[in-house]
């Protein structure tokens, strides 16, 4: 039971205490672990030696006919002879294979696998023999501490019951399998997940990248301003001095319904952040600022690219249409194991919708990324590369890049 006590997830406890008796037994055993374990080792190392001792007696009488081991008669032997070595051999072999099976591999598999389950309905067990070994497991505690004082710290440790997110994360895994696929509780079950996750997630892999980046001058009139909204179709317009890697704020549309002269009388501060920030240190900035738009810097500097409130909420919610989701990525099945591609697909995406196994790597995020890392220049249309098990052909380049590609398995 020890397995199943480690392996059991807190949150999902606490949750049951509030719905059965056997759920508030449970809890109670949390909150002293010391004394569960110690009854748990005291009852197992019991059951050892009584299961050692009765052991010895079965086989002496099953396999040796007999409990005087030094004239015990072996029926293939056809004579008595001095066996006790012998028949110690046989017992200590045979009472190992059943104790590892039954009481540890088997019960230990168990419980691991589902081990709220099997603490809730061994509860009043558990809670027996809790009680009745409590004092000598109590004893033996005590005496653990005493002998480990010299060596332990002054501070006195306190058990926390508060839970954290790996608690939390491990109690929606749990659920994840129990509920339907687009049943009700999925999506609010995903951006629960996902808002775990947003640890994890880099500005790098959120941004608008440097060459997509709709932007102009700070000495650009506000007619040509006017053009290029309604050109592009964007809400907010970058604003920069003598070239990208010096932007000076943002514009939104809305303001020049104030009837600006000039830019610079409807700019829009920003603030600079640096690709390995994280997400969850993101969301924190954006809120704190009280800002719409961050510039993210390279290791040297320069302008990597943009980062919205809506990018990171995209890693919250999913896909969200807004202006930079004009065009939808391209991803049609044209054949068997055939697939037309946007090469700005992230690979793990491809892997994981399409059931791909394209090689991932911290060098690039999308299939135009695998592809450069792997020829090393940029392919001319028609071009064909094959990566591992895997044919690329090269349909369409746009201005250095990649654009739309073919992609066949092998």
């Amino acid at each position: 039971m020890e397995m199943a006590f480690v392996s059991a997830n807190r949150l999902q406890v606490e949750m049951d205490s509030t719905k059965s008796w056997s759920g508030q037994l449970v809890a109670s055993f949390f909150k002293r672990p010391q004394l569960f374990i110690a009854c748990m080792l005291v009852g197992n190392n019991l059951a050892l030696v009584v299961c050692g001792i009765q052991s010895g007696e079965i086989i002496s009488d099953l396999i040796f006919n007999g409990d005087n081991w030094q004239e015990a008669n072996i029926p293939f032997l056809g004579r008595e002879v001095d066996i006790s070595f012998l028949a110690l051999l046989v017992q200590t072999t045979i009472t190992t294979i059943v104790v590892l099976v039954t009481a540890e591999f088997i019960p230990k598999s168990l419980f691991h696998v589902a081990p709220n389950l099997w603490l809730n309905r061994l509860s009043l067990i558990l809670a027996t023999i809790v009680g009745v070994l409590a004092i000598p497991a109590m004893m033996i505690v005590g005496l653990s501490k005493l002998f480990l004082f010299p060596f332990s710290s002054s501070e006195k440790e306190v058990d926390s019951t508060e839970f954290g997110a790996t608690d939390l994360n491990h109690y929606l895994q749990g659920m994840s399998g129990k509920i339907e696929p687009d049943g009700e509780f999925e999506h609010e079950l995903k951006i629960m997940q996902n808002a775990l996750e947003l640890g994890n997630i880099r500005a790098r892999d959120c941004l608008v990248p440097r060459n997509e980046v709709v932007s102009v001058s700070s000495i650009t009139s506000i007619s040509e301003l006017k053009e290029m909204f309604d050109k592009t179709g964007l809400s907010k317009i970058v604003v920069y001095n003598e070239d990208i890697d010096k932007i000076t704020g943002y514009v939104h549309v809305k303001d020049l319904f104030k009837l600006p002269q000039s830019i610079n009388e409807v700019l829009l501060p920003t603030f600079f952040i640096p690709e390995p920030m994280t997400g969850d240190e993101l969301l924190k900035q954006f809120i704190r600022r009280r800002r719409h738009l961050a510039v993210v810097l390279d290791e040297f500097g320069g302008t990597a690219g943009i980062l919205t409130m809506e990018d990171i909420v995209e890693e919250l919610l999913g896909e969200i249409e807004d202006e930079h989701d004009v065009e939808d990525l391209v991803e049609q099945n044209i054949g068997d194991s055939i697939w037309l591609l946007s090469a700005r697909h992230e690979v793990e995406y491809l892997n994981t919708k399409l059931e791909l196994s394209l090689p991932t790597d911290d060098a690039y995020e999308t299939l135009g990324g695998l592809i450069l890392d792997n020829v090393a220049e940029i392919p001319q249309e028609g071009k064909e590369v094959q990566i591992e098990n895997y044919i690329i052909k090269i349909l369409k380049v746009e201005a250095n890049r990649i654009d739309l590609v073919e992609l066949k398995s092998l």
